[in-house]
């Protein structure tokens, strides 16, 4: 009987078998029947299912400890000749599975990052951003931002939304000022109090529930802090917006983190806008120029809230909105990915450019591990006799297997360790170029995966060679000549799949390279060379712009001067809503440019036909200039001549030929222009090409004798147009 069935029998007989006397007396059965069956029973449970468990425990704990001794020994051969007798062939491998691992965390942590944005948020599954398409004639638009008065409506308004928060960005810059210290900053917001409660924005100093409450109030984060204050505490004090208005610091907030859809240095209280706009302006169901935020619920679906959108606007808005607007919710966590709607709050990226560089990152891979197989392979000849001498001392072909699967892994994990060393040194140059902030660091996550996966492409690396190694002991066993080794079918399969995928990687390389090359060089319609734009701040000269226009203009190096709402290319046009007499085309939604008489000379936009406008015309009508597009989308024949009422009162006087006067992403729209001179934005103006720096510093002297307390601040009109394709960039320089 075994130790332990014996240690159990000796524990339970006191107890259960008292009146049992092993020997003599048991045989003369001097106790009852029951308990000689019950003893029976147990002698039986000892030596037939105590003893052969135990002995099943014993013999496995030896095979593992015999096999732990193999592997053992495997890993110390492994090393002994991959770092000792083959050095050379092990650095080759190891450091192109190390280019190949570095490619695919590189790549791993960049798509994490795109799949990462606003996902920080704790309530980042309820949060939604509501959408609109507005359809006019059949055609619709489809808008980020939606009108002020749905979120004022929408808030309290159903149990299943239990907050409601309004975003608004003014284009451009906007001045802050305290003393003599002046910046124009990009990103300042109106926000309403509740940004701190539906986001994961920190405060570092301030009340959450009533920093943004009162009027002219505004939080900043740490970085604007010490810009504008030093060491000081700014809680209390004063910054100037716009040389407009006083704004009472409130509260200091933490930087946002990179991976968010929007990014603000400040939040001004929302309530400043009825001062800054006025409440009709505020009240206009027809001005998209907010984004409306949603916190629902928990449990409540979306698609139960939309349904409800249509009762709301028919209870609050004109009857034109309800039958040419629509409400969406769209989650906050596709904006990033999956959103490419009208005046997004910065430009998104796309999810098939993370699918495109996943699937280069493991091709490069896939070349790398199958160059891995190919020096195996090749190295086979070199082994035989080491191979040979191995089945002599016993090895089969499933210790050969194994064996092999050991070497492969160790190449495989120290490939692993270099790409992740080649990562970290690589990491900042990735991160310039693919306009990123990723760090290892904050992804260990990582780690783990990346090891699981490189023990997976060990073993499949393995097979090969081990199948090659199972050859080699056939050639030594039965003298085949030793040619025969090289003749693989397999091997040539890989060797075959490695060249199909270079050359696929080059062919792709090329069409990325030439398709941002063609988005750089195409010709959208106008001029772009040596053209800046300036913003205006202070619209209230607007009606001064003629001598502004004139003073630019005699400056040195200067070509030409035009003043404007919106420029080509840059998906900054204003949208209103126009109906065409004689035709049925009413309250057609149309892209508008605010702009003067020298707009199509400084951008070379060629006269279709009629003339161009005039700005100080007698004529009770504004004249009106549109595109091509207009013409034939619209189905006007004989446009010229023809009224044209809405956001103005004017006749058709020229046809101009199409531009981009958004990004290559989207098709050449109608375009209607016409002057109206509140409504001025922008001062652009063309540098002679040897006299760019003449021009900006004589525009560095004009400019404040023009507006007092604004300092000049422009940018180039081709930098400008570039952001509008930072994720092809982005692709381009990723890959």
């Amino acid at each position: 009987m075994s130790t332990l069935a014996h240690f159990i029998f000796q524990l339970l007989l006191p107890y259960s078998f008292s009146n049992i006397t092993i020997g003599t007396d048991f045989f003369n059965c001097r106790t009852n029947g029951s308990v000689i069956l019950g003893y029976l029973s147990f002698s039986f449970f000892l030596t037939v299912i105590v003893f052969p468990f135990e002995l099943s425990i014993f013999v496995n704990f030896r095979l593992k400890s015999i096999f732990l001794k193999m592997i053992r020994s495997f890993f110390k051969l492994s090393i002994r000749s991959l770092f000792f007798k083959n050095l050379l062939y092990t650095g080759i491998n190891i450091a192109g599975l190390a280019v190949g691992f570095a490619s695919v965390l590189l790549v791993s942590l960049f798509i994490h990052n795109e799949y990462s944005f606003d996902r920080y948020h704790q309530k980042a599954d309820r949060i939604y951003r509501i959408i609109l398409d507005f359809s006019s004639d059949g055609n619709v638009t489809h808008w980020a931002k939606t009108s002020a008065p749905i979120g004022q409506h929408l808030a309290g308004a159903y149990s299943e939304i239990e907050q409601v928060m309004r975003l608004r960005k003014n284009p451009g810059t906007d001045l802050l000022t305290i003393d003599d210290v002046k910046f124009y900053e990009e990103s300042v917001f109106f926000a309403e109090n509740p940004v701190f409660n539906i986001f994961d924005i920190g405060l570092k100093q301030g009340d959450v529930n009533n920093v943004l409450v009162d009027k002219n109030s505004i939080v900043i984060s740490e970085t604007l802090a010490n810009k504008y204050f030093g060491s000081q505490s700014p809680i209390g004090k004063s910054l100037r917006f716009n040389n407009e208005v006083d704004l009472k610091v409130t509260g200091i907030m933490t930087e946002m983190p990179s991976n968010s859809h929007f990014i603000a240095d400040a939040f001004i209280s929302f309530s400043t806008l009825d001062d800054l706009f006025g409440e009709k302006r505020l009240a206009h169901w027809g001005q998209f120029d907010h984004y409306t935020y949603a916190l629902l619920a928990d449990g409540v679906l979306p698609a139960t809230v939309e349904a409800k959108f249509p009762e709301l606007l028919k209870q609050y808005a004109p009857e034109w909105v309800g039958e040419k607007e629509t409400l969406y919710l769209q989650p906050i966590t596709d904006i990033h990915l999956r959103s490419d709607r009208k005046d997004e709050v910065s430009p998104n990226s796309s999810e098939s450019y993370s699918y495109v560089l996943g699937t280069i990152a493991v091709f490069i891979l896939i070349m790398a591990c199958a160059n891995f197989v190919n020096l195996s392979t090749a190295t086979q000849l070199s082994r035989t006799k080491e191979i040979a001498v191995q089945k002599i001392l016993g090895a089969n072909n499933w210790d050969l297997l194994i064996y092999y699967c050991i070497e492969s892994i160790v190449i495989c994990v120290f490939s692993l360790i270099a790409g992740f060393l080649l990562s970290a040194v690589a990491l900042p140059y990735f991160n310039s170029a693919s306009g990123k902030d990723i760090s290892l660091l904050s992804n260990l996550w990582i780690i783990a995966p990346a090891f699981a996966v490189t023990v997976v492409i060990g073993l499949l690396s393995s097979i090969l060679p081990s199948i090659q190694a199972m050859k080699s002991s056939l050639v030594a066993r039965t003298n085949t000549p030793a040619n025969m080794l090289g003749k693989s079918t397999l091997r040539n399969v890989v060797t075959t799949s490695q060249f199909i995928i270079s050359i696929f990687l080059i062919i792709a390389t090329l069409v990325v390279s030439a398709q941002f090359d063609y988005l750089k060089s195409f010709r959208m319609g106008f001029d772009s060379d040596q053209v800046i734009i300036i913003p205006i701040k202070d619209r209230s000269q607007n009606n001064r712009h003629a001598v502004l226009v004139n003073e630019i203009t005699r400056l040195e190096g200067v070509n030409k001067t035009s003043i404007s709402s919106s420029t080509p290319g840059s998906n900054n046009s204003l949208t209103y809503t126009y109906s065409f007499g004689g035709t049925d085309i009413q309250d057609r939604s149309l892209a508008t440019f605010i702009v003067d008489e020298n707009f199509i000379g400084l951008y070379g936009i060629a006269l279709h036909s009629g003339r161009f406008l005039q700005v100080n015309s007698n004529d009770s009508l504004s004249d009106v200039v549109i595109n091509k597009a207009a013409v034939e989308q619209l189905g006007l024949t004989d446009p010229i001549g023809k009224l044209v009422s809405g956001k103005v009162k004017g006749r058709v006087v020229g046809v101009v030929e199409n531009f981009n006067h958004t990004s290559l992403h989207s098709n050449i729209e109608p375009v209607i222009m016409y002057p109206y001179l509140p409504t001025f934005r922008f001062v652009s103006v063309s540098l002679q090409g040897g006299a760019v720096m003449a021009g900006i510093k004589g525009l560095e002297k004009l400019w404040p004798e023009m507006y007092p307390g604004y300092p000049l601040e422009f940018a180039f009109l081709d930098d400008q147009n570039k952001q509008l394709y930072s994720a092809e960039n982005q692709l381009s320089q990723a890959y």
